[in-house]
């Protein structure tokens, strides 16, 4: 041992000897994570010019499997036998259980009463009778607002591939607060690519880009192969947006759930604490002033 000192030092002879230590105190600790007590979740919106859509679903175990494609999970997971009604505080909506595999979720209940589609401007409320709870909540359609344009820039120049553009001209009333969804070609449904507001640029002009989302949402799509590419739109492609004001209620809700699912499977995450919006359940009810566009990538 003194050779080695003389030989190697005494930082090295420290740093060895930490090391010994370290690893002669490693043990393994197992967790015993009781499962959770069940409650029933709402997942549920009002979009401009459509109908409502209320999901509703029941918590499921951390560590538990989840498999879309089989319906004995889905039966576990979702609530078939629920009374929803909406109204505009005037005239009233019973809506019915719907089965959509076009959709995400593919299980929710849809309004009937076309004179409850949605409307920017209006205030809905929402009721649920659901295995002996009673579930409320309300929210707002806000009123449009236009996108001046979306395009499309190559990244690097000269290349076909890059993200797409938006170009706003925010209204001059403090609070705006905007939600953007987007898709290509091929793609079954929208898929959320973020959230703004015009704290920062109110009553002024501003451009932002966005990059093609995943045909998933990003809480289901963590599994894909690594591959930047994939984030590009490239030409040819055609890029549908989808362009939504909401109200303040339904930010806080998406911004912390947003959060919360980013760091899904994350030990080291900070946990987030979700602002739901409904009473007497957990989740969000959220009205969307929802505007499209299209544009197609040039060859």
């Amino acid at each position: 041992m003194i050779k080695f000192i003389k030989k190697y030092g005494l930082k090295w002879f420290a740093v060895s000897l930490s090391c010994v230590f370290l690893i002669s105190c490693e043990r393994n600790i197992e967790i015993n994570i009781p499962p959770p007590d069940p409650m029933l979740v709402v997942d549920g919106y009002i979009e401009h010019g459509d109908y409502a859509r209320i999901t509703i679903s029941r918590s499921f175990p951390y560590f538990e499997q989840i498999n879309l494609s089989d319906i004995s999970s889905l039966q576990q997971i979702f609530v078939a036998n629920a009374s929803v009604f909406l109204t505009d505080g005037i005239i009233t909506d019973s809506l019915v259980f719907t089965i959509d595999p076009t959709s995400f979720p593919p299980v929710y209940y849809k309004g009937t009463n076309p004179v409850l589609i949605g409307q920017a401007g209006k205030t809905y409320y929402l009721t649920i009778y659901a295995e002996g709870d009673t579930i409320t909540s309300y929210t707002t359609i806000p009123p449009l607002v236009y996108l001046d344009s979306i395009y499309w820039k190559p990244d690097p120049p000269n290349t076909n591939k890059g993200f797409g553009w938006g170009h706003l001209t925010d209204p001059d009333t403090m609070g705006n607060i905007y939600r953007m969804f987007a898709k290509k070609q091929g793609y079954p449904y929208y898929v959320p690519v973020g959230s703004l507001s015009d704290k920062n640029f109110n009553g002024t002009s501003t451009s932002f880009s966005f990059a093609k989302p995943d045909p998933l949402p990003f809480y289901l799509s963590q599994n894909l192969p690594e591959d930047t590419a994939r984030f590009y739109f490239v030409s040819g492609d055609t890029i549908f947006v989808k362009f939504c004001t909401i109200d303040y209620r339904s930010y806080e809700f998406i911004r912390t759930y947003t959060s919360a699912a980013s760091s899904f499977g994350n030990p080291f995450a900070a946990p987030t604490f979700i602002k739901s919006n409904v009473n007497g359940a957990f989740g969000g009810f959220v009205g969307y002033g929802a505007t499209f566009y299209q544009y197609v990538v040039p060859q």
